[in-house]
């Protein structure tokens, strides 16, 4: 004799089924979410706790473009080190004692002016007082649109917006539970650790890359015929220009608190070779003008360039390609900003410029494929 149900009972067993159900769901969820946001290994909410240990990926497995908008909101420092991975290798250690100040560092490799831009600006609304930037103003982004970002790095925008319903796609992260958030233990001796602003982002000597002529000269290569000299067209300035004032000049204006350490990176000889091969050489050296010109416009802007230190930049030892240097180079540009060597001012800008121009005009390019 086969048993039946009232369909009533029925009915409530399935409705209590789905109530546990949906409540285990929830609850399992919630306790997910709570503990990314405990830990939180991107110190999207908060800074590090200082009981846990938060490992530190390196190059190249930097998760930099993820953790750089929560240290620049809620970590302590005075000043901050940033640009791409010309700035990669700085050791913020350095910087403290040299501009006696505390010094966080957040790069972004391959960034654009606005992407680094708007970590600043991210920085200055969470009320922080920045004594000292140093920035890297990359050359090859020079040209570019004032909005421009690099899409071959993955941006977690939701990291960077103030709309909570974002958050959803780091505290229910598969990814990000079991890869960030349960690899951060908590310290034995009660003491743990965060970032390292000496070795965050850097690919330099700590990962193995290997420098000289040999491997630069294999990172490019040259057309049998070079093309004819390019000069800087209007609309190139006029993007330059944009890209400057909405980027940098825009950010100094408003903050004359902060002292700029700008910096033009001092790629290497063969970096030349491309341009003069491509006959954009004098294009390079006008637009380098034009942005000068732009930027000595601030008294708070401190502006460098080492492209006339022709020492450093024929020295392929010091290259991994024919534009990334060293950390022992990052080393130096400190040890010069802090005597203030090298410095371009209204006075001899023009003689660096002059400078670069007749040395690269004439450099014997074909001696370094010999």
């Amino acid at each position: 004799m086969s048993t039946h149900f009232p369909k009533k009972q029925e009915d409530k067993s399935y409705r209590q089924w789905t109530f546990r159900t949906l409540l285990l769901t929830v609850s399992a969820f919630l306790i997910t979410a709570a503990v990314t946001v405990y830990r939180d290994p991107f110190f999207h909410y908060h800074a590090p706790l200082p009981q846990y240990n938060y490992p530190q990926k390196v190059y190249p497995d930097s998760n930099e473009r993820y953790c750089n908008d929560g240290i620049s909101r809620h970590f302590s420092y005075e000043s901050i080190i940033t640009g791409t991975s010309m700035s990669e290798n700085f050791k913020a250690s350095e910087a403290d004692e040299i501009f006696d100040s505390e010094f966080i560092k957040v790069p972004y490799a391959g960034a654009t002016y606005k992407e680094i831009s708007d970590n600043l600006r991210r920085a200055y609304q969470a009320d922080k007082e920045i004594r000292y930037i140093i920035w890297g103003l990359d050359y090859n982004t020079l040209i570019s649109h004032k909005d421009a970002c690099n899409e071959d790095f993955p941006y977690p925008y939701h990291l960077y917006n103030d709309n909570p319903f974002d958050d959803i796609r780091y505290v229910l992260n598969k990814s990000v539970l079991l890869g960030e958030t349960l690899q951060v233990t908590r310290a034995e001796n009660g003491v743990g650790s965060a970032v390292d602003f000496d070795t965050y982002g850097s690919w330099s000597v700590y990962h193995g890359e290997e420098f000289g002529a040999w491997h630069v000269l294999t990172t490019y290569g040259l057309k049998e015929t070079p093309e004819k000299p390019q000069p800087l067209t209007g609309e190139q300035s006029r993007i330059l220009l944009d890209n400057l004032r909405q980027n940098v000049s825009a950010l100094a204006a408003e903050h004359p608190e902060t002292t700029f350490y700008l910096f033009i990176p001092p790629y290497s000889v063969c970096y030349w070779d491309i341009l003069n091969n491509e006959g954009t050489m004098d294009q390079h050296i006008e637009a380098e003008q034009l942005a000068i010109e732009e930027l000595l416009q601030f008294s708070n802007i401190k502006l460098y360039s080492f492209s006339d230190n022709f020492e450093l930049t024929c020295d392929l030892d010091n290259y991994k390609d024919y534009m990334h240097y060293g950390e022992w180079v990052n080393s130096q540009i400190l040890k010069w900003m802090e005597k203030e060597e090298y410095l371009l001012t209204r006075d001899n800008y023009m003689d660096y410029l002059e400078r670069i121009r007749k040395f690269y005009h004439s450099y014997d390019y074909a001696s370094l494929h010999e």
